[in-house]
């Protein structure tokens, strides 16, 4: 079965696994989008994601869909990542973002969401102030361009909140926390900011207890589930390179832990996605 992934970078899926392996996967994708499609159910959907202000034109080269009808469920998003050097200049990351994000555009390539961008205290690249500038930018975008935006939030959960909570409510642009890493409390902090949350492969792995809590409490029309793949392989694989086929385990888990079926599940994550990214 192939389920919705709403988070993956994909470049760095092909590094690893090779392009041809990747196109197999895609083409697995097309193919469970069209049977998706013939049976009336929910169509899977793929998002790839940017986490450098120059990548896109390079990740659409990889991605741009072509035979067997790839467009109908890959999706592309657009985003700097807080890294020493994106953090150089955040002003100047913002302006290439924006230039990048508009020259898609021109080209006729649509961009879903902006991100993934955000704050990480854990490996703490550079200032909390240059993480701020960085990431409310990247709110800001996303706000202007209408679109989703997709939240990092590494150790950092009380001024990531304080930062959405500055940008305000936006109804045609909603926030995803990705890899979600807290617990219920926080979840529930981001839901009454009208944040979605989205669980990756750590939900599986030992002293993820917190999560696993947050997992059974956020609400069905706000859940997403991803592999930030080639990253978060869930058990028994962590620590190897994932693909967007390993986030069945997730789907697993997560089902087991809101008591639904696997296929409900995926249901509702696709219709989600969708609903999200178009």
């Amino acid at each position: 079965m192939i389920f919705t992934d709403s988070h993956a970078h994909l470049a760095s899926v092909a590094e690893e696994i090779g392009a041809e392996a990747l196109d197999a996967l895609l083409a697995d994708y097309a193919e469970a989008d069209a049977a998706a499609e013939r049976d009336g159910r929910s169509r899977p959907l793929l998002l790839d994601i940017g986490t450098e202000p120059d990548d896109l034109s390079a990740r659409i080269g990889l991605l741009r869909p072509g035979a067997m009808g790839r467009a109908a469920y890959l999706r592309l998003a657009a985003g700097v990542w807080p890294s020493a050097e994106n953090l150089a200049s955040p002003l100047g990351s913002l302006e290439a973002l924006g230039s990048a994000v508009e020259a898609a555009s021109r080209s006729g390539i649509r961009v879903a969401a902006i991100g993934e961008g955000g704050l990480d205290y854990h490996h703490m690249e550079g200032s909390k102030e240059a993480q701020a500038e960085l990431f409310a930018g990247q709110l800001a975008l996303a706000s202007s361009l209408g679109l989703p935006a997709i939240v990092h939030s590494r150790d950092s959960a009380v001024d990531t909140r304080a930062l959405i909570e500055a940008a305000g409510a936006r109804p045609s642009s909603p926030v995803i926390i990705h890899c979600f890493g807290y617990g219920s409390e926080e979840a529930r902090d981001f839901l009454a900011l009208g944040c979605w949350i989205s669980f990756a492969g750590n939900l599986t792995y030992k002293g993820s207890d917190a999560q696993r809590a947050a997992c059974a409490s956020v609400p069905e029309d706000r859940f997403l589930l991803e592999t930030d793949s080639p990253y978060m392989n869930p058990m028994p694989r962590r620590g190897k390179s994932s693909t967007p086929r390993d986030v069945e385990r997730t789907y697993a888990l997560a089902a087991e832990i809101r008591s639904v079926t696997v296929e409900d599940l995926a249901e509702t994550v696709s219709r989600n996605a969708r609903l999200l990214f178009g």
